[in-house]
């Protein structure tokens, strides 16, 4: 299979990667703003910057699957930055399928979502088709994406699946142990720090080991039975209390409780945990990792 990776100098494209190497042994062409590629295995390369009008005139025919991580990340400062969010998450999307719709043979787009664009629900498993609320231009900008991508399959028959990521966490390839909020825990702690949290810190999460994300992504998107769905990643469901405290423990340190600030608390979510009935129908394997045998590994 040849694939495109756009956005494949991120966390999840390295580890994109690594997984259609290692698991499918796909000719893999990676896409991204930087002269290199930075990841620790070897595929072609192509430096694109998804703002360039003329850029995707370097994108050619014959890919099976093309991989769009491309995407500026951010809740707050997305709200400053809604030129370069806007540019990038939506029009950069465009101009990729404004490409591809020009092509003889159409490659299927797998497109990652967030959880951001759900309307958090306490205590509430949240299926796909859960009541959205967008409170950012990040997040409005990747339902976007998908609205996008919907619409070009209606009209020009380009097939798609998207996946709704929560919390992904560990390393295999990237720099770093882990990324985002674990991430930020284990950096607190190793460091001999108590992990702060904001309020009682019992805000629900899913947590998804990056390589089942991966195994997801990739694994669904080759069923054509997936051709123009949307679906939650399968995970873990914990507090971010539970989660900061198995990280504590194991360096002995503490965790510390912080008002919310007045903005962070505007822009919080709340509570969103997946159903993932709909990705389990298609690949009931989902899960081969947790966070607990992760982190005492």
């Amino acid at each position: 299979m040849k694939t495109a990776v756009f956005g494949c100098n991120g966390y999840l494209g390295q580890h994109l990667v690594h997984y259609l190497l290692r698991e499918k042994n796909d000719e893999i062409t990676g896409f991204d703003l930087s002269e290199g590629y930075q990841g620790k295995d070897e595929i072609a390369y192509l430096r694109l910057d998804v703002t360039d009008n003329g850029a995707f005139e370097r994108l050619t025919e014959g890919f099976d699957s093309i991989y769009y991580l491309t995407g500026l990340t951010g809740t707050d400062i997305s709200m400053n930055r809604f030129e370069q969010f806007i540019d990038v998450n939506e029009l950069g999307l465009l101009r990729l399928l404004q490409r591809v719709r020009s092509f003889s043979r159409l490659p299927k787009i797998v497109f990652p979502s967030t959880r951001l664009v759900y309307k958090g629900v306490e205590g509430v498993a949240l299926v796909e088709e859960a009541e959205k609320e967008f409170k950012t231009i990040y997040a409005s900008s990747k339902f976007n994406g998908e609205q996008y991508l919907q619409m070009h399959r209606n009209l020009f028959g380009i097939d798609y699946t998207i996946f709704r990521v929560c919390v992904p966490y560990a390393n295999l390839v990237a720099s770093g142990q882990s990324y985002g909020t674990v991430g930020f825990f284990l950096e607190k702690a190793r460091s001999g720090e108590n992990i702060s949290l904001f309020g009682d810190g019992n805000l629900r999460r899913t947590f998804t080991h990056v390589w089942d994300v991966c195994r997801q992504m990739v694994e669904v998107a080759g069923m054509p039975a997936s051709n123009g769905g949307i679906y939650n990643i399968d995970g873990e469901d914990h507090s971010l209390k539970e989660v900061a405290s198995v990280i504590a423990a194991k360096y002995n340190v503490g965790l510390s409780f912080q008002a919310w600030p007045e903005t962070t608390l505007k822009l919080e979510s709340g509570d969103t945990i997946f159903d993932a009935g709909r990705i389990r129908a298609l690949f009931p394997n989902t899960l081969t990792h947790t966070m607990e045998k992760w982190l005492y590994v």
